[in-house]
């Protein structure tokens, strides 16, 4: 953070210090905009010499001129003023939004390409709350500290030097006030990084808290969970509130606790003037420039001091940002690329353990799968199916063992080229905010409106298509939210038929279907399947009875392998779960009859 040292003087963090190292970008404009406030702080310092010479000037010398050109020089240097502090804060601005944009690109960037386990130490609102909030803090204050610290600054020296001109012996009594200025700087600079630092997180909370409520809408309605999410929201909102009041508290109590020790620091100058003034060293014209060039000086010091609780802010903020935009994304390892597999995929002692478990979700995993052959995974929930995967395109890595594709190592083939030789569908559907082509040609940038919709009519999508008014041009809403979850599964499944990729995987991918929609999905995907790698996760074993192998999970590992007859034939592990769920569904039809 930005702290004060043992000599009272500010020393930045490292945090603090990566953050303005954006802006040296933009030399030529904070160039321009130094030169602006260097004309600020020396219009300063020109009024308060102004006011002392016409004073003399009017009351002794009483000359005329002083009533004609005095108002205009006057309101001139104010524009000269006022136009300069205008340029100077705007062009600082513009700077930061600049930033501002590059830091969120960043920041966006590396969300999108963190592993797995990354994501599952960050709520979502915590994240969103960095991209809205603290990324724009950041930036906003740093702009707001450049142009504070530098036209400011400026601007005491420049009046510091009237000062000592006019009277250095009143000079030295005003400094009594630096240290008692540094002892305050210290004392809110310490409350306010720990108020920010809390107001932050509590922030990402409650995002995370609205945005819960605002995706489980129809689970808070159903199961009258009003008062329960009411709740958790208040006692966010309580907490967000006490921090914010207490570094207001803070904030507000060490502007005014500034102004009392430069008023006294001025009281005491006054006395000192009057002083000398009635023993003939001082004139009114003297006097009055003196207290000008004091009284200007006010405003800097008290932006100075209120600069403290913007440092905390700051240093919280930026902290908080380059945390995230520090996380490790996904290594390739290698450049090696893969033009495209036959899709022979063997799997050899594989073992995948994840963060802060004992248990392993995938144990000693072997098996050597031949291009173009079907694998059902099999087994009750928990038993590692979706956990295998998620191991093919990489989005976990095993802690054991490796996979290999046509005899290359997973390891040593870049991710992307790997992941161009795989299509998904899975049970949790995924779509975007925008057009139903849009969402079927998601990462096909050189798909054709006819490779649309001949995907979306394997897909069994274009009689609901042609009943939209805008057809494939409809927007889906966000997650999908105007479409059922059959629809929804759909578009997902044209999405994998148009990657047309040499293996797919296939978690629970009917399982948002209705009967009759699954048996023109399933007919469509028995299609796709030709001549292609798949892997089928599926819990209604019916789908998979036509898999060239099935294999049977339990706790991580296989517990038989074989065709849906062989596998009836052993009467073990699979025909227990086969008699289960068949007797299940032949008690239905009977209490349907």
């Amino acid at each position: 953070m930005a702290k004060l040292n043992q000599q009272g003087r500010f020393e930045m963090t490292a945090s603090v210090k990566r953050l303005f190292s954006y802006l040296l970008a933009y030399k030529s404009t904070i160039a321009i905009a130094v030169v602006a406030m260097l004309l600020s702080a020396a219009t300063s310092s020109l009024i308060a010499l102004l006011l002392g010479k016409l004073t003399d000037m009017g009351f002794y010398e009483k000359n005329p001129v002083v009533m004609w050109w005095a108002p205009a020089a006057l309101v001139g240097i104010a524009l000269v003023h006022g136009g300069a502090t205008f340029t100077s804060s705007y062009l600082l601005q513009k700077i930061s939004q600049s930033v501002l944009v590059q830091l969120r690109e960043s920041m966006f960037r590396n969300v999108i390409s963190w592993p797995a386990r990354t994501y599952q130490r960050y709520t979502s609102g915590a994240v969103i709350s960095k991209f809205v909030n603290e990324a724009s803090n950041a930036l906003g204050t740093a702009a707001e500290m450049v142009s504070t610290i530098v036209r400011d600054s400026l601007q005491i020296v420049a009046l510091s030097c009237v000062l000592v001109y006019q009277n250095w012996k009143l000079t030295l009594v005003a400094l009594i006030v630096g240290p008692l200025m540094a002892l305050l700087l210290k004392w809110v600079t310490k409350r306010m990084r720990q108020y920010t630092t809390g107001f932050q997180q509590t922030l990402g909370d409650m995002t995370g808290i609205v945005q819960e409520a605002y995706e489980g809408q129809r689970i808070i309605k159903i199961y009258d969970g009003y008062e329960t999410e009411l709740a958790r929201f208040s006692e966010v909102n309580e907490r967000i509130r006490k921090f914010s009041l207490r570094a207001a508290k803070v904030s507000n109590a060490g502007t005014p606790l500034a102004q009392f020790i430069t008023m006294s620091a001025v009281s005491i100058v006054v006395v000192v003037a009057l002083a000398q003034a009635q023993a003939g060293i001082l004139t009114m014209g003297e006097f009055i420039t003196y207290l000008s060039a004091l009284l200007l000086l006010m405003p800097p010091i008290r932006h100075l001091s209120a600069l403290n609780g913007a440092l905390a802010r700051l240093s919280a903020a930026a902290e908080s940002v380059f945390a995230l935009m520090d996380e490790v994304a996904e290594e390739s390892r290698s450049a090696k690329e893969f033009s495209r597999v036959q899709g022979n995929v063997r799997f050899e002692h594989v073992s995948l353990c994840y963060d802060e478990t004992q248990k392993p979700a995938l144990e000693d995993f072997t098996l050597d799968v031949k291009a173009g052959e079907t694998i059902a995974l099999v087994g009750s929930s928990g038993a590692g199916k979706t956990t295998l995967i998620n191991l093919i395109p990489r989005f976990w890595e095993a802690t054991a063992g490796r996979i290999y594709f046509d005899g290359t190592p997973i390891d040593e083939v870049s991710l992307k080229s790997l992941r161009a030789q795989i299509a998904l569908v899975s049970q949790d559907v995924v779509l975007f905010d925008d057009t139903i082509a849009a969402n079927i040609a998601y990462g096909a940038k050189d798909a054709s409106r006819k490779d649309v919709e001949k995907a979306a009519e394997a897909a069994c999508l274009m009689p609901f298509i042609q009943s939209l008014p805008m057809g494939l041009d409809t927007p889906v809403g966000e997650a999908g939210s105007k479409l059922s979850g059959g629809q929804k599964q759909r578009i997902s499944i044209a999405r994998a038929l148009l990657k047309n990729a040499p293996i797919l995987l296939l978690d629970e991918a009917t399982s948002a279907l209705d009967t009759e929609s699954e048996k023109y999905i399933q007919r469509s995907l028995d299609e796709l399947m030709k001549g292609r790698t798949t892997f089928v996760v599926a819990h209604r074993l019916t789908t998979i009875e036509g898999a060239d192998r099935i294999v049977v999970m339990r706790d991580g590992r296989i517990q038989e392998v074989g065709k849906h007859s062989e596998l009836l034939a052993k009467n073990g592990m699979y025909a227990h779960l086969y008699n289960i769920q068949f007797s299940s569904k032949f008690s239905s039809v009977q209490e349907k009859d």
